[in-house]
């Protein structure tokens, strides 16, 4: 198996044991104990046997081993039971948690403007969607009339489909971050970092050893790290913050919808006018049947004349509100008041989402630098190409 494929194998076995809140930290001792009596015992072996060779591999494994616990112990010192050198590079007390604010601010702006986003999209589909008609019965003709003044609209909804797709890689990316920041807060002290040391105590698997150190320490300094120094380069320019200007441009106003809301949703009108004639007419003369000949009297009145004539003026009343909406409302000046919420909103939406993009990249190459810079210095893998190749 390729070093890397283990190393991922065993990323894995952390992400488990990150679940199962494990510990790893006691088995940096054992494996030191076991590795001092390994190599005093081969030591013996070589001298005993006259074997030069073994003899210098053994010493050589001896100085590797105490050069690996003063690593160790200068980590532990530095960046696990104490935050000195990561406070001095990142300039925060609780840096790990200063990230995760940061992150959480971009967050915030980005679901802000998604918000908007998808208000503006609401709005403007209604606008354009909306197609009414009516059908007015003339005794033996009929009038059709349907509208759609606003269904030029729909060409935003391009652009606001792009938008959305933007700000949703965004907000998938930043909230990426900040779970990669908290997973690492827990996993790399009790699991990574341990497993780590004891590879580098370990002379065959040394040199994977130094390179989970590196990646380790990327995790818990270079990491967060980035993350703040990419917020400082974001503190010199103006990072937009997309919204809306005035939300109310994007109402088209129907008035038939509001003035004929109400009549359709209610239960009672929606029975009266599904009844149909003979049905209605029935219900509403039938407490006359007590009344010899008025029944039938009243039945032939209100199916030929009654209900028609209330139908003609429904929909005579919608025909007219209808007809003078249509009137009143400008399909361009509408284009023109949608166009001019938009236009400065979705220019700060594309801003803000190629300064996210941006500020990704950075984090990515600025933690990998970290790593690989650490591996080479301390005699681990500076390649990690299973890393980059995700980066």
């Amino acid at each position: 198996m390729q070093p890397w494929r283990a190393m991922f194998v065993l990323l894995l076995v952390t992400s488990m044991a990150f679940a199962a809140a494990t510990d790893l930290a006691p088995l940096v001792p054992g494996v030191a104990a076991v590795m001092i009596v390994v190599l005093a015992l081969t030591n013996m072996i070589a001298v005993s046997i006259s074997n030069p060779q073994l003899e210098a591999w053994a010493k050589t494994e001896i100085r590797e081993f105490v050069a690996g616990i003063f690593l160790i112990g200068i980590i532990i010192a530095l960046f696990i039971s104490s935050s000195g050198v990561s406070q001095a590079i990142t300039g925060e007390d609780d840096y790990m948690q200063a990230a995760s604010d940061i992150i959480v601010g971009w967050v915030d702006n980005l679901m802000a403007a998604y918000t908007d986003l998808i208000t503006a999209a609401q709005k403007i589909r209604i606008a354009a969607s909306y197609s009414s008609g009516t059908n007015v019965a003339i005794y033996w003709v009929s009038l059709t009339y349907q509208t759609s003044p606003l269904g030029g609209a729909s060409v935003f909804m391009m652009p606001l489909s792009l938008a959305t797709q933007g700000l949703t890689n965004a907000i998938f990316l930043s909230e990426g971050i900040r779970m990669l920041l908290t997973f690492f807060k827990v996993v790399t002290p009790k699991i990574l970092l341990p497993l780590a040391f004891s590879l580098r105590l370990i002379p065959f698997t040394r040199k994977t050893g130094n390179t989970l150190i590196a990646l380790a320490l990327a995790t818990i300094v270079f990491l967060p790290a980035s993350v703040i120094f990419v917020e400082a380069i974001n503190d010199q320019i103006v990072v937009p913050e997309p919204r809306v200007a005035d939300m109310g441009e994007l109402d088209a106003d129907p008035y038939p919808v509001y003035a004929f809301g109400a009549i359709c949703e209610s239960t009672f009108f929606r029975v009266l006018f599904g009844l149909t004639d003979p049905l209605f007419a029935l219900i509403t003369c039938l407490p006359l049947a007590v009344i010899p000949g008025a029944f039938p009297a009243c039945y032939s009145l209100v199916w030929q004349v009654v209900y028609p004539i209330m139908s003609m003026i429904f929909q005579y009343a919608n025909l007219i509100l209808l007809i003078v909406w249509e009137g009143v409302v400008n399909p361009g000046e509408y284009g023109e008041d949608v166009f001019d919420q938009l236009r400065p909103f979705l220019r700060d939406v594309t801003n803000l989402v190629l300064v996210i993009y941006m500020d990704i990249i950075f984090i990515g190459i600025l933690t990998l630098s970290g790593a690989r810079s650490v591996a080479a210095v301390i005699g681990g893998e500076w390649y990690m190409a299973g890393v980059q190749r995700l980066l």
